[in-house]
């Protein structure tokens, strides 16, 4: 007879072959030139369960542009190094009717909380922009101040609009009555090369609106115990509306079929498993 270990080989090269495929309802998508893979998923509004991590749901526009909704705004997916863990992204309101390229009009903050699966990378830097101020004396003697041009005609922009490429402090943007402040994200790299190809702050052109649709970098990362136990037993973090479909639980998808902890065999790689342990795994 073999010995217990030679009979257990196939078992434990077989779980290893079914533990490498996607599990059916987590196949991979690809939007636009975009691909869609774990942790990232599509959100369906036809279908109750999502196969990626909680605020990592992607939606594809027409199926040409891939949208990352974050709280109440919209990020265009530029694209997704998995290899790094990076996906780079745009202000949706680039692409906004109002928005041009010597006046960017963004209207949101990138607000990301410290337990966030999504945190801003090494290589961002910001810019801030004051949009229909009503003082600016002050702001056009800033060495750091660029006053914008193209922002719209009308009673609501009466005022003047700026842009700091440096860590400008927004609070002291009530002192001289902005209507919004908003401080954008960009790739550091792209700023300074826009003040050096200009040997200094650039003019109120397109360079703004250039530097914005290059976009900025998020890196992600798994750091929930129960992700971390499903992936460890080759599942899929994904949630799904309970029961009552209230709320939304948390679900390992396996290629066995979902559960609500991990897949159905652990296997110890540190040393070898004979047959007489295999009904112990769980």
């Amino acid at each position: 007879m073999p010995p217990p270990l030679l009979l257990l080989l196939p078992v434990v090269l077989v779980l290893f072959a079914d533990a490498d495929a996607s599990p059916s309802a987590c196949r991979n998508a690809t939007c636009g030139d975009v691909p869609v893979a774990y942790p990232f998923w599509l959100i369906d509004n036809s279908s109750a369960l999502g196969c990626g991590y909680p605020g990592l749901g992607l939606r594809c526009v027409d199926n040409t542009t891939l949208i990352l909704p974050f709280r109440t705004h919209q990020y265009r997916v530029l694209d997704i190094e998995y290899g790094k863990h990076t996906i780079s992204l745009t202000d949706a309101d680039m692409a906004h009717p109002d928005t041009n390229s010597s006046c960017p009009h963004l209207h949101a903050n990138l607000t990301i909380d410290d337990n966030s699966w999504l945190q801003l990378a090494s290589s961002d830097s910001n810019i801030t922009f004051l949009y229909n101020c009503k003082s600016n004396s002050s702001l056009l003697s800033s060495t750091s101040a660029v006053k914008l041009t193209g922002c719209g005609a009308g009673p609501e922009h009466i005022g003047t609009s700026y842009v700091f490429l440096d860590g400008w402090i927004t609070g002291e943007a009530y002192d001289y009555e902005c209507e919004t402040v908003v401080v954008a994200p960009v790739i550091d790299a792209h700023k300074k090369a826009m003040v050096d190809a200009h040997g200094g702050l650039p003019p109120a052109d397109g360079s703004f609106g250039d530097v914005l649709s290059a976009g900025f970098e998020l890196t992600y990362s798994a750091h929930s115990d129960k992700c971390g136990k499903c992936e460890r037993t080759k599942g899929w973090c994904g949630y799904r509306h309970n029961e009552t479909s209230t709320t939304m639980d948390f679900t390992c998808f396996c290629d066995e079929g979902p559960t609500k902890s991990h897949c159905g065999w652990i296997l110890c790689i540190e040393g070898f498993i004979n047959a007489e342990d295999v009904s112990t795994i769980h």
